[in-house]
């Protein structure tokens, strides 16, 4: 999987008119996402019906925009379906260019404009940062602080005098303790099992 930062460098390379209608698809365990100008042309012009001529009753596709951790309030869009799905949402009889096994290219023609006017890198690349603005940021996960060693003694789920281990097991709410509260609780359980057995 390419690094972020190399797959921004290559969004941002879109000076010459031959890369404009390229989308460059990054293949991310089992989908493919493309991300900035290649989101774009994903979402907006190859997903658009009248350049693919197809039906008009599919859902669209889910846009993400995330910051950028290493930069101060830069973000960055991105687009992804499974890999199965490729023709889907790219325009019939188009090529495709394999650079590698994690990175195919796609080049589609770029509609023309409906007053007549020539499509130019300016007008494209505003069109991309327009739609780029309009997608909301997601919000990033808060950092819980680390827990001292001991407060987890404090919070560890304390087996109950009364209740089986069973009940315990059920009671237990595993996605809101850290995973070391989780080993304590399994080994807790195992020390039970261990005294009945």
């Amino acid at each position: 999987m390419a690094k972020l930062a190399d797959i921004l460098a290559i969004e941002r390379d879109r000076q010459e008119s031959e890369k404009w209608g390229m989308i460059h698809l990054f293949k991310t365990g089992s989908f493919y996402t493309a991300y900035e100008w290649s989101a774009w042309l994903t979402a907006v012009i190859s997903y658009n019906d009248e350049v693919r001529k197809q039906s008009k009753t599919r859902m669209p596709l889910t846009v993400t925009r995330n910051e950028i951790a290493s930069s101060e309030g830069e973000t960055f869009c991105k687009v992804g379906f499974p890999l199965k799905s490729v023709e889907k949402f790219i325009p019939v009889r188009t090529g495709f260019e394999a650079v590698d096994d994690n990175h195919l290219i796609i080049t589609i023609t770029l509609p023309q404009p409906e007053d007549g006017s020539e499509v130019t890198f300016d007008r494209l690349a505003e069109a991309v940062e327009n739609w780029k603005e309009a997608q909301p940021i997601k919000a990033a996960k808060e950092k819980k602080p680390p827990i001292e060693t001991s407060e987890i003694a404090s919070t560890i789920h304390q087996p109950q005098p009364n209740v089986g281990i069973i009940a315990q097991i059920l009671s237990y709410p595993l996605s809101e303790r850290t995973p070391l509260e989780n080993i304590q609780f399994i080994s807790s359980l195992k020390q039970q099992i261990a005294q009945i057995l």
